[in-house]
């Protein structure tokens, strides 16, 4: 066993050279403390390795599952929306329909309109066209009493002046 006495280090003899212990040990007993040292700073090791290790995974598995939580959170937005677009697709071809079904009608009343203003230009033609004949009829009663009026075939003989119904004749009117 060496001893470090301090009157030699005083001296010089030899500093550089000594080990300094500050308790006396033997080879073995560093080898053997080199190697408990070396095996519990292995075990400290691996036990941090394993540490990292979990801690990796342990990440790795919440970025997972806040990337599952996005994709299914777009996934069911997606179907979603996927089912609002087909139930507006079926509202607007409803719609659709119904509008159809509002023009078809529109055009059937606006088409009796045009007929019923027909009817009424019609019935004012009519109208005018008797009111015509009327006067016209008048006018020849009025003349055929003035005038005895003759048979169309030539017989000669006179024929009776027939008034319309409602016409009046020096304003007696006619029933």
């Amino acid at each position: 066993r060496w001893r470090v006495n301090p009157r030699t280090l005083s001296r010089g003899y030899g500093c550089t050279n000594l080990l300094f212990l500050a308790k006396s040990e033997s080879l073995a007993d560093i080898v053997a403390k080199h190697r408990t040292t070396s095996r519990q700073l292995r075990k400290d090791l691996e036990r941090e390795k394993q540490d990292l290790v979990k801690s990796v995974e342990d990440l790795g598995q919440y970025l997972l599952d806040s990337l599952d939580t996005g994709v299914t959170k777009t996934y069911e937005n997606q179907r979603r929306l996927e089912s609002e677009a087909k139930a507006l697709e079926a509202k607007a071809l409803t719609f659709a329909n119904e509008v159809g079904q509002w023009a078809g009608l529109y055009s059937s009343f606006n088409d009796a309109l045009k007929e019923l203003g027909d009817v009424k230009n019609w019935a004012q033609g009519i109208e005018a066209d008797l009111n015509s004949i009327n006067t016209s009829l008048i006018q020849v009663v009025k003349q055929g009493s003035k005038k005895p009026a003759t048979n169309p075939q030539g017989s000669g003989e006179e024929t009776k002046s027939v008034e319309p119904k409602g016409s009046s004749v020096d304003g007696v009117e006619n029933v």
